[in-house]
């Protein structure tokens, strides 16, 4: 014997429960025009009887909203993502807004096509971090008006802010930090393309190097696959030259674990026979041996910051003009360096 479906309540069915009009109904839900309180009583009481849901799908084409906002990031492997992910939520979530995650795999095609499908989705905010992204890939979103931020090293302009961890000055205190503990031979591996946040890390390297009165060996900028595996790649590329590296720092964390491994399993001992920094301070960069030395950036702040802005431009407040908000990365000494 086969069951009927459950048939859909609709406001009108609440609005005959209750004995009113659907227009009361909605002004009760909204709470955006004044009902008695008996009359809300009442409607709240047919909506429990009768076990009615509001339609999401309804309400956002009467309201233009869908009460999203999307996160775009290169890696959901990374435990730094998940720590924005969840200070992105924590911002948003009490507005009534939900977050979805967005992988890209750091492909830029994917990348594009991910802000196409979002514009498509009319999702009310993006959130956007991308190890290769260029301006015109979030332009689809910015011409119809959804909101921007961009995460890591852009310069805000007009459509979109910006949330960054200030990598030239981390990218140069790691170094600084290295040239202290006596390393001159200081290597970088980073990510494939020359843009973005790792780029930055670099530029802040260099300069520390040149600060210290040392010419900069292209040699040890090493550029490989922002993960595990591209640093354990890049970290025995570097090993194979024949004047290798007494110091190494990786782009972020997982790169750094990478680097470690393959160090190890070429027998070295860190930091005696190679000192190692990553960036990000993720859980694991305590957890393994040794403990990496870091410079943790504030990841679940960077998220929080990017929710409120997003929210500030839905609803049409703020400054006119593009704002930027800056996270300093702060050093853990451990034992990796």
């Amino acid at each position: 014997m086969t069951t009927r479906p459950r048939r859909h309540v609709s406001i009108i069915d609440v609005a005959a429960h209750a004995g009113v009009s659907v227009t009361t109904v909605s002004h009760t839900l909204s709470q955006r025009r004044p009902v008695s309180a008996a009359t809300r009583e009442r409607v709240l009481a047919a909506i429990a009887e009768l076990g009615y849901e509001p339609n999401d799908l309804a309400r956002s084409m009467r309201t233009q909203r869908t009460n999203t906002i999307a996160l775009v990031i290169p890696d959901i492997t990374n435990p730094f993502y998940t720590s924005v992910a969840r200070g992105l939520q924590d911002a948003i979530l009490a507005d009534g807004y939900f977050g979805i995650v967005c992988n890209t795999d750091a492909q830029p095609d994917i990348e594009r096509r991910t802000v196409q499908q979002l514009v498509k989705r009319r999702v009310d905010g993006i959130t956007f971090s991308g190890y290769y992204q260029h301006q015109e890939d979030i332009r689809p979103a910015v011409s119809v008006g959804i909101p921007v931020v961009l995460l890591g090293s852009h310069r805000p302009e007009e459509g979109y802010d910006v949330v960054n961890g200030a990598d030239h000055e981390s990218g140069a205190e790691a170094t600084r930090y290295l040239l202290s503990r006596g390393h001159r031979r200081i290597a970088f591996i980073t990510a494939p393309a020359g843009i973005g946040a790792p780029a930055v890390r670099v530029e802040g390297y260099h300069a520390a190097l040149r600060e210290a009165g040392i010419v900069p060996d292209p040699a040890l900028l090493m550029r490989a696959p922002v993960s595990r595996d591209g640093g354990g790649a890049g970290m025995t590329a570097l090993l194979d030259l024949p004047e290798p590296p007494d110091a190494v720092i990786a782009t972020n964390d997982v790169v750094a674990i990478g680097a470690i491994q393959a160090a190890h399993a070429r027998g070295l001992r860190i930091p005696e026979d190679v000192a190692v920094m990553g960036f990000d301070d993720i859980e694991a960069a305590s957890l393994i041996t040794p403990k990496l030395t870091t410079m943790a950036n504030q990841s679940h702040q960077i998220g929080f910051a990017a929710g409120k802005l997003l929210l500030q431009r839905i609803a049409g407040e703020g400054p006119s003009g593009p704002q930027e908000v800056v996270f300093s990365a702060q050093l853990r000494r451990r034992e990796s360096a």
